[in-house]
């Protein structure tokens, strides 16, 4: 093909293709210098103000990603309407994605393939840091330069927080989509974690997690089945991976976890069976609540202790009985219709001609010992990790501004609170929709309730008493 992109950018070469897009090899006749372009594929079944609607949104955020600026990100240099399609210009990295280096290699040594994980996982929580989901992490997209550093490319169908619901937010491979993705509920930064581990797994196992013939058999897989146990990334990294590839976003392991967990894969001894499910493994101190505490780690035989001090609570009360309907509609301002949209989980919605204004939505979690943590122990140290991944300083990226953390008494053995606002694209009146969350724990169990409001101009009183007023009632019915 040779086609001249903007009078500037003439195409030379496609290096690859996908669900998102294609991408080609093209020569800047103005820079003179050789750079990467991706051609955002718009879906076909849209038309006229769908259509534009996806093309604003996609220039828009990969506008948004050309401002991150790391050592793995892949740098974006421009963005562009030719054909009505929109084109990203970004570096071109000399060396090959670790998709070729697999299929043309086999597959990596588990420590080689923890590196890698770390630079792919810096290079998400510089994203995730500035209110960005990348959305498409998969081996295609992890490129290893000269060097062997790892890069994360191809930031085309990134999308700010929470970006459900539009044609944008459900773009990428299915393989490497997260279980919610699929399912069309919220992203978030766990999403990209679990891609990130879906990718680790195929660089190390040499064959992706949910791999099938067809990719609706793909998508299957992702949401009903779990992935064949890694044979070959030894005890650390395969334990760690599991974990990371939870189906509830809430019990993967966070960043912090995660790069603990990675480095101490780099660290481990080579693994002297390819079954690495070796007998007496034991996880390093630091990480082993976190990691193995998610729901995937302990389906293979990672063996551990339950000890005593399991906690008040056997299991999680069912959220649906902890706030009553009567309740649901003072909160809400209105008649409330209760849902649950995942096990854990219950949400009221108040509906405006057919539209949720306001929701609230009751989260909770019981916990077992384990790591040599007593069940009170291990919800205490999920409590922190999720706290210290929060920010705790009013923050502003692009359209949505994070609060500061507050600490909130009185709300369990210890909560806090912090809101979220994200103003609409095409809105001069400074509206946006508001999430309010209070987080706490009681003994060995966890909770969250998160008040939604649409069509706001930032957080008010109000808004947050109606988020702290539920979470007094949710807790002060755990308490009973």
């Amino acid at each position: 093909m040779d086609h001249l992109l903007a009078g500037r950018y003439r195409l030379a070469e496609r290096l690859g293709e996908g669900g998102a897009g294609t991408v080609w090899r093209a020569r800047d006749e103005l820079l003179t210098r050789d750079v990467a372009v991706k051609q955002v594929r718009v879906p076909p079944e849209l038309g006229g103000p769908e259509r534009a609607r996806f093309v604003d949104r996609a220039i828009h955020e990969a506008r948004a990603a050309g401002r991150l600026r790391d050592a793995g990100i892949v740098v974006v240099h421009d963005v562009l309407l030719e054909r009505g399609l929109p084109w990203i210009i970004m570096d071109l990295v000399t060396g090959r994605s670790l998709d070729q280096v697999v299929r043309q290699g086999g597959p990596l040594p588990p420590a080689t393939v923890a590196r890698i994980g770390v630079q792919v996982l810096s290079a998400l929580e510089v994203a995730h840091a500035h209110g960005i989901l990348h959305q498409d992490v998969k081996p295609a997209n992890v490129l290893l330069d000269a060097d062997g550093r790892a890069l994360l490319a191809d930031f085309g169908i990134a999308a700010t927080m929470d970006a459900a619901g539009d044609v944008l937010a459900s773009a990428g491979s299915p393989g490497y989509m997260a279980p919610e993705r699929l399912n069309g509920r919220p992203a978030g930064t766990a999403s990209d974690l679990w891609s990130l581990a879906a990718t680790l797994y195929t660089a190390v196992e040499g064959v992706a997690p949910f791999q099938r013939a067809l990719p609706a058999a793909v998508a299957a897989a992702v949401l009903l089945h779990e992935p064949p146990p890694p044979v070959r990334a030894g005890r650390e990294l395969g334990g760690l991976l599991s974990a990371m590839l939870a189906k509830d976003p809430a019990s993967r392991p966070g960043a912090a976890a995660v790069r603990q967990g990675l480095l101490a894969a780099q660290q481990a001894p080579p693994a002297t069976s390819r079954s690495g499910r070796g007998r007496g493994w034991k996880v390093p101190a630091a990480i082993a609540a976190v990691v193995l505490l998610a729901g995937g780690a302990l389906a293979y035989g990672l063996a551990v202790r339950a000890e005593a001090g399991g906690g008040r609570f056997a299991t999680a009360p069912d959220p649906c009985e902890l706030i009553t309907a009567e309740r649901a509609a003072t909160l809400l301002g209105g008649t409330a219709r209760r849902a649950r949209p995942r096990p854990g989980e219950c949400q009221w919605s108040y509906l405006v001609r057919g539209i949720v204004q306001r929701s609230i939505t009751v989260r909770v979690k019981a916990h077992r010992p384990q790591g040599g943590h007593d069940g009170p122990g291990v919800a205490a140290l999920l409590f922190g990790d999720d706290r210290s991944h929060r920010g705790k300083e009013e923050n502003t990226a692009f359209r949505t501004t994070t609060s500061t953390l507050r600490d909130v008494p009185g709300v369990g053995e210890e909560a806090f609170a912090q809101d979220r606002f994200e103003r609409y694209m095409n809105t001069d009146e400074g509206e946006g929709q508001l999430w309010c969350a209070v987080v706490a724990r009681t003994s060995n169990l966890t909770g969250e309730i998160v008040y939604h409001h649409r069509d706001v101009q930032g957080a008010s009183a109000a808004d947050r008493a109606v988020a702290v007023d539920t979470a007094e009632q949710v807790f002060a019915a755990l308490s009973g």
